[in-house]
């Protein structure tokens, strides 16, 4: 049980799932190899994973097998691969758009509220405490020139804990660009999500950003007297299952299939955390280019890891 654990808490990323290894040889070899990224929410994940994976393998008729990358840079590798490379992958949105700037990947499906496209998204949540002055997502609430407010978030590469509240503050005039946040600001990095909400709540920090999935999966540790939510940010590009573009079109199909007609109530609520009626839907590129917009205003070309 301890060598299990282990294997999985190699898993870096939270962004949760990935079907790798289906290059042509193991396509002829009728071979799947899964790789599971956990995030914190390990033990959920693992409880809805073995049925969705003999269901999958049912599905494409192959045998399936999985393994860990160790980071969003392992998976990026794993994406350009000649031997053993990732075929599908479940990720986040940010990572999927950095990795498709050096990789041959499309989107294959996400998942939205009644299925449908308009209800698809995740949000940033500025929180604060009520003992704080800062009541509102305004420069006069957020700036203090005397004392910087120490402003928390999980990592730079975070789409829904820094790059997209930065851009909102950007666009919305609080601050002149991501050196500017640096200045006005004493950014915390945390690395998860449970370190933000501790900083938070411990009054090690002012401000905490954390996304509304994340709020929903914490809302354990959120009384009605302990935080607010001072602002919701624009609309994020969820989480998403990719292809190598190259994949058998036939095969894609057959997946693509699988999950738009997968939509197992104790899965979707265990594995994605989701449970407001969630159903696979289909997505495209199009889908994720606002990332390039917020890239652009951060003057980013790339994001890398520490």
């Amino acid at each position: 049980m301890k060598t299990f654990n282990r294997l999985f808490t190699l898993g870096l990323l939270g962004a949760g799932l990935f079907i790798t290894g289906c290059g042509k040889e193991e396509i002829k070899e009728k071979k799947l190899v899964i790789a599971f990224g956990i995030d914190e929410d390990l033990e959920s994940k693992v409880v809805a994973k073995d049925k969705f994976l003999k269901d999958l393998e049912n599905a494409v008729g192959m045998k399936v097998e999985w393994f860990e990358p160790s980071s969003d840079m392992a998976l990026t590798e794993s994406l350009k691969a000649k031997k053993n490379r990732t075929d599908v992958a479940y990720t986040g949105a940010m990572p999927y758009f950095m990795a498709a700037t050096k990789s041959q990947i499309e989107p294959l499906v996400s998942f939205a509220k009644d299925g449908k496209l308009e209800n698809w998204g995740k949000f940033s949540y500025f929180l604060t405490r009520p003992d704080t002055n800062i009541n509102e997502f305004s420069e006069k609430d957020l700036i203090n020139p005397k004392s910087p407010y120490t402003f928390a978030y999980t990592k730079q590469s975070s789409g829904s804990t820094y790059l997209w509240p930065v851009n909102d503050l950007i666009t919305s005039g609080i601050i002149k660009d991501s050196n500017d946040f640096t200045i006005k600001f004493k950014p915390y990095e945390t690395g998860s999500t449970t370190n933000t909400v501790r900083a938070l709540l411990d009054k090690d920090a002012d401000i905490g950003v954390i996304s509304s999935n994340s709020y929903v999966k914490n809302r354990k540790f959120f009384t009605e007297d302990n935080h607010k939510i001072i602002y919701k940010s624009s609309v994020i590009p969820d989480n998403l299952w990719l292809v190598q573009e190259s994949m058998p079109q036939d095969l894609k199909e057959k997946l693509q299939n699988f999950f738009l007609n997968y939509n197992d109530k104790f899965f979707m609520e265990n594995f994605y955390g989701k449970k407001n009626g969630e159903q696979h839907i289909k997505v495209t590129k199009e889908n994720f280019k606002i990332i390039g917009q917020v890239m652009k205003n951060l003057n980013l070309t790339e994001i890398k890891e520490d």
